[in-house]
């Protein structure tokens, strides 16, 4: 509620940034995070004209509360486990490859396999922001909230800052959220 922040991938042509800031800029803060943005349909016009326009996406925005409970059935996945996490993530060496960008990896563990997942789908010298999957049939056993938490609690240890985010239409996330007593501060908007 202090203000917008707006980034652009690195292949945008200039004069389409200078556009996007200057709607952006103009961009109010809104009283409610779930309001469409003022600006939507020129962001989205200006994209078209220079044929970038893909995906929309927006939804919540969360930060961790200060205390989480420690999970009892997680396990964190270091890189000598990860055959763990072929069945719900591919190929141990296409894991390995981008291992450090999504460490901490923290898992449930079945019958020899990880059937819930969380690890850092961005992170930066400051932040780590959520990436999970669980398996359709390990779905509603709060596993995910149980991941999640662990993930963040390992994320802290690193001195960064655990971040979650989904969109509005996920209801199984943001029940995740609700169940870890995640703290809405904004929304995020992304055209891709």
């Amino acid at each position: 509620r202090e203000g917008n922040a707006w980034r652009f991938r690195y292949d945008l042509p200039e004069h389409t940034v200078r556009r996007l800031e200057e709607l952006a800029a103009d961009e109010p803060v809104p009283d409610d995070l779930e309001g469409e943005p003022r600006h939507l349909g020129a962001y989205l016009e200006a994209l078209r004209e220079d044929g970038g326009l893909g995906s929309v996406e927006s939804g919540p925005a969360y930060r961790f509360p200060d205390e989480l409970p420690a999970p009892a059935n997680v396990t964190r996945v270091v890189r000598a486990d990860l055959h763990l996490l072929r069945p719900i993530m591919g190929e141990p060496e296409d894991i390995a490859r981008d291992f450090e960008e999504g460490e901490p990896y923290v898992a449930v563990i079945e019958d020899g396999a990880a059937v819930s997942v969380c690890f850092s789908s961005r992170l930066t010298d400051r932040a780590a922001h959520v990436g999970l999957e669980t398996f359709e049939g390990y779905r509603g056993r709060g596993y995910a909230p149980a991941v999640v938490a662990g993930w963040a609690r390992a994320v802290r240890a690193t001195g960064r800052i655990p971040l979650y985010g989904t969109s509005w239409d996920n209801l199984a996330s943001r029940a995740v959220a609700r169940k870890l007593g995640l703290i809405q501060y904004g929304s995020g908007l992304g055209i891709g």
